[in-house]
């Protein structure tokens, strides 16, 4: 059994995706399902290779020995891996070599030598007098000739590796498919997903029944993303960087200090004013990122999403609040001491 259907056999055993150990070994999705095809034309230089595998192997808790020794066979150190075809690359043996060398070597020295006699008979001293030296004829004047020195063979230039960034998407709902530039990332939630660096990337977002999100992102720097899907028809999906600095808030202007037992315009002495009525009895504080819907008698959303943390929200009585962080919610009715929905992390649905 190949090395990539012991990795393949050993993941399944353990219930677990490919996408599962990408997150878990930040190597790419399509590098681990080719390491399981055996499709070496995908994987990157043999040493990036090997490395991948021998991680690979290490956490499903397999050992890497046996694997790299497997996949040294198949690929032999010589070999290049960008210029294999379907997996396997024809290396030609050092005697095949060797004769087409040979005869390349003879043919220069052939050649530089007739070049230098043509020059010899041909060259500048030919039309001189009789009697008189050809120029560079070190016999008749015993003065050797310069020749001017080799330049040194240009070295190429060796590329830069590529730097890479991490990116985080979540979504709501979660669970969505990612797409970035037509390649599987995988599904939401996406923790530091190591991806090339560029000026512009095609980010997608895909959940079904709700509205796809399509978008070009810059990928200079590390990005934490969230993708607000909202179902078909109902508008447009939302992009959002949670990493982007948020607005300052505006600070009011405090009202004049009053000193005490003085009069305000409309004050009367007898009559103290009566408690205020609240416009809105149910009052809804998020202590933490919850999402939430509230809907009235007749099942009319009144409000959905995930809204910033220490948000305030007035709703009228009978309204049914429904969140998947209960213990994020707390809910205040017609003043009264606010209290959570439920536990954290808990899905709970009330009327109030």
């Amino acid at each position: 059994m190949s090395f990539g259907d012991t990795l393949r056999q050993a993941r399944e055993a353990q219930g677990l995706s490919t996408q599962d150990v990408a997150l878990r070994t930040k190597i790419r999705g399509d590098y681990l399902r080719a390491l399981e095809d055996g499709n070496i034309a995908l994987l990157p230089e043999r040493t990036f290779a090997r490395s991948y595998l021998q991680r690979y192997a290490r956490e499903l808790n397999l050992d890497p020995t046996p694997l790299l020794a497997d996949f040294d066979r198949s690929v032999p150190s010589t070999q290049d891996l960008g210029m294999t075809r379907g997996g396997r690359t024809s290396v030609p043996p050092k005697t095949r070599r060797s004769l087409p060398l040979a005869a390349l070597l003879a043919g220069v020295l052939v050649l530089g030598a007739a070049g230098y006699a043509t020059y010899w008979f041909l060259g500048p001293g030919t039309g001189t007098q009789a009697g008189s030296a050809p120029a560079g004829n070190t016999q008749a004047t015993g003065t050797p000739v310069a020749v001017p020195p080799s330049e040194p063979a240009a070295t190429p230039a060796v590329p830069e590796p590529a730097r890479t960034v991490n990116l985080s998407v979540s979504s709501v709902p979660s669970g969505a498919r990612v797409y970035l530039d037509n390649r599987d990332l995988g599904l939401t939630p996406l923790r530091s997903f190591p991806v090339d660096a560029r000026e512009d990337a095609q980010l997608r977002v895909e959940y079904t029944g709700r509205q796809p999100l399509k978008q070009s992102v810059s990928l200079t720097r590390g990005r934490n993303l969230r993708a607000r899907l909202l179902p078909s028809g109902q508008g447009v999906s939302v992009l959002t960087d949670l990493a982007a600095p948020k607005p300052k808030p505006v600070a009011k202007p405090k009202p004049p200090a009053v000193a005490p037992g003085t009069a305000l315009p409309g004050d009367t002495a007898t009559t103290p004013p009566a408690a205020p009525t609240p416009a809105t009895p149910v009052s809804v504080q998020f202590t933490a990122e919850a999402w939430t819907r509230v809907t009235d008698a007749s099942g009319r959303v009144l409000y959905e999403g995930t809204p910033p943390v220490g948000t305030r929200k007035g709703f009228p009585a009978g309204v049914t609040v429904r969140t998947g962080n209960a213990g994020a919610v707390q809910v205040s009715v017609k003043g009264a001491a606010p209290k959570a929905l439920g536990e954290a992390g808990q899905v709970v649905s009330r009327q109030f």
